[in-house]
């Protein structure tokens, strides 16, 4: 079934090309819809062999999802706790739960250094890039939701007017980039295969379901 799809490199000048910018729901214009309209592309510009341009996405797609997770949500739970601090948050069940990712955010920077370690020698991360993809979208998620519950009110992307901001602690904009990471951040379970895809993936792969 994955046959007949050939991978082929495009010009984004070609004749034919056009493309129009999507904003995302944090307000963030990153990504672009790409039409194409009798577009030509030389054979010359084929990756891999012809019809086996799936074997090329799905390698690509391993260094996509394997990506280094833990350094970014460990730096955001440091944040989480100094808004907790400033806002003043002293719920016992809030310092669990920052202590359950941070300990989750230590095991996943262990499997991640040992998937560079494989990639130092020339491995292939395989399954174990659905694992990082997995463990490490969903880490971020939980990041963003500790900042949310921090914040509290000062989480809202847009504060009522006469709305006491409490500016010289948080800062006039750290509820809307708060709100705004929250925001973009439910695409990560999604982009690069979606963690129900993952979970397919290591079912067959690795448990051989």
């Amino acid at each position: 079934p994955q046959k007949g799809i050939s991978f082929l490199l495009i010009d984004l000048t070609s004749p034919g090309v056009s493309m129009r910018p999507i904003v995302n729901l944090a307000g963030d214009h990153e990504f672009n819809q790409v039409f194409f309209d009798g577009v030509r592309a030389p054979v010359a510009n084929l990756v891999g062999a012809e019809n086996d341009g799936w074997s090329v996405a799905k390698y690509l797609l391993e260094f996509e999802r394997g990506a280094v997770y833990a350094p970014k949500a460990g730096a955001m739970l440091e944040k989480v706790k100094r808004l907790a601090r400033v806002c003043n948050v002293s719920d016992p069940s809030f310092s669990l739960k920052i202590a359950q990712v941070e300990i989750d955010i230590i095991a996943l920077e262990m499997k991640e250094l040992r998937v560079l370690s494989s990639l130092s020698l020339g491995q292939s991360t395989g399954s174990a890039s659905s694992v990082l993809k997995l463990k490490g979208s969903e880490l971020i998620q939980r990041v963003d939701e500790l900042a949310l519950e921090a914040l509290g009110f000062y989480a809202a992307p847009v504060q009522p007017t006469g709305a006491d901001t409490n500016e010289a602690v948080i800062g006039p904009e750290e509820g809307r980039v708060v709100c705004a990471s929250y925001l973009y951040d439910r695409a990560i379970s999604i982009y690069g295969g979606t963690n129900e895809i993952q979970r397919n993936i290591l079912a067959r792969a690795v448990l051989g379901l």
